[in-house]
């Protein structure tokens, strides 16, 4: 179950739905999450949460996955006119945050720049900020997407507004910071 807390802002949980892509080919994956994207709309909020789909061709090649794979699935939700339906997050075994200029044109799935990570730590933990490098924040921000293998995760955008709005960013990803520095690299 996902969407667990969520009952207050008026979402209420339901399962994932677990998917699985075999190609290596981009466009072949694009055709297995469209599938798996459209079973999930055509099944709505109260039957599915959201989607973890897997696709362990990419694992070793994460430029693809970043570059090639995210974009289009960006360029092609927004195409759909589903970007107000659909959230996307980018998962990944060697995930790196792109750096800024890249994020500035493709923000859609990727973890926050560190610039960001570093401001909401300087607003709810300084102590914690001020300890960080930039070069800690770029690798602990990009292990919280790092998953065994290459994974899409869709979920429903209006979820994803709710949880942003009951979690509030500025404390959540300096918790997982400071969790992350402590177990440490």
């Amino acid at each position: 179950m996902a969407a667990v807390g969520l009952e207050a802002a008026g979402v209420e949980s339901a399962p994932v739905v677990y998917a699985h892509s075999t190609t290596a080919d981009v466009s072949r994956l694009l055709g297995d999450a469209w599938d798996a994207m459209a079973r999930f709309l055509e099944g709505g909020e109260a039957t599915a949460s959201s989607i973890l789909l897997t696709a362990p061709r990419f694992d070793d090649d994460f430029e693809t996955w970043s570059r090639v794979v995210f974009p289009a699935l960006e360029a092609s939700v927004v195409a759909a006119g589903r970007s107000r339906e659909l959230g996307l997050v980018c998962f990944h075994p060697r995930y790196e945050t792109p750096d800024d200029a890249w994020l500035a044109r493709h923000r859609f799935g990727h973890m926050y720049a560190p610039e960001k990570l570093r401001s909401w730590c300087e607003a709810s933990d300084p102590d914690l900020a001020e300890g960080l490098s930039d070069a800690d924040l770029l690798y602990f921000g990009s292990y919280m997407r790092r998953t065994p293998h290459a994974t899409i995760n869709v979920l429903w955008a209006r979820q994803l507004e709710a949880a942003e709005t009951r979690r509030a960013s500025r404390d959540f990803y300096p918790k997982n910071l400071r969790r992350l520095r402590a177990e440490g690299r």
